[in-house]
């Protein structure tokens, strides 16, 4: 693997080109080899492409001409940002999916309704704590934009697989742990204990992530946490 410094004109790349993937960790710039992924067709990997198979039809089918013009209407004010940080724009059905995708983890009702208000759902912040040889996790109460009062809020916890305390980058494999709704009559009590898709092992860094939706329908970007297991009392 080499790293790279950027000038004259490029500053960044991402992705592959031929037989090169371009990609950035903490270290800076690298290219290495590509790989050609495994298509092992899990359990998970299938039931995505169900739900984005399922959406898409529902975006041509059921949709009203209407509700696809609100939905590329929210979408062409809306800046999204890609893997080199710029702002760009998505069309009205990645948006409809962008949102849906999620809700279905947790829900059989598609949000047919764009959102009324542009823009993202606020930003979160997370604390948990994991154990060893185990696959709880404890989640303290989230900071920021989500509200556990509040009945049109929902938070969408995903855990990645259990690395080496001393590797930096993001880890791969993440899997959609549970949801935690607003409730205004019974707000969440704190902490809130949750069931990993992994076994962890003492010193292991453990990464979790959260995609928020507020009361407009609106979707957040994913915010991160992470802790090293402790072992288990």
């Amino acid at each position: 693997m080499a790293l790279l410094k950027f000038g004259g004109g490029v500053t960044d790349i991402r992705g592959s080109i031929g037989g090169t993937t371009f990609s950035r960790c903490a270290g800076g710039n690298y290219m290495r080899a590509r790989t050609k992924p495994v298509n092992p067709r899990s359990p998970t990997q299938n039931a995505r492409r169900s739900r984005v198979a399922y959406l898409s039809t529902y975006w041509s089918k059921t949709l009203t001409e209407q509700q696809r013009t609100d939905w590329r209407a929210y979408a062409a004010a809306t800046s999204w940002t890609n893997k080199l940080g710029e702002s760009i724009n998505i069309n009205g059905l990645a948006a409809f999916l962008r949102l849906n995708a999620l809700v279905l983890l947790y829900s059989s009702t598609v949000i047919a309704a764009a959102p009324l208000a542009t823009g993202h759902a606020g930003g979160v912040t997370l604390a948990f704590t994991a154990e060893n040889d185990t696959t709880k996790l404890q989640l303290a109460e989230p900071g920021g934009a989500f509200d556990k009062s509040d009945n049109d809020h929902m938070l969408m916890i995903f855990a990645g697989i259990p690395a080496e305390a001393g590797k930096l980058s993001i880890p791969k494999g993440f899997k959609y742990v549970t949801h935690l709704a607003g409730n205004l009559a019974a707000p969440q009590v704190f902490p809130f204990e949750m069931t990993a898709p992994y076994t962890m092992a003492a010193g292991q860094r453990i990464t979790i992530k959260a995609m928020f939706k507020d009361e407009s329908n609106r979707v957040s970007g994913p915010f991160w946490a992470q802790a090293v297991a402790a072992p288990s009392a």
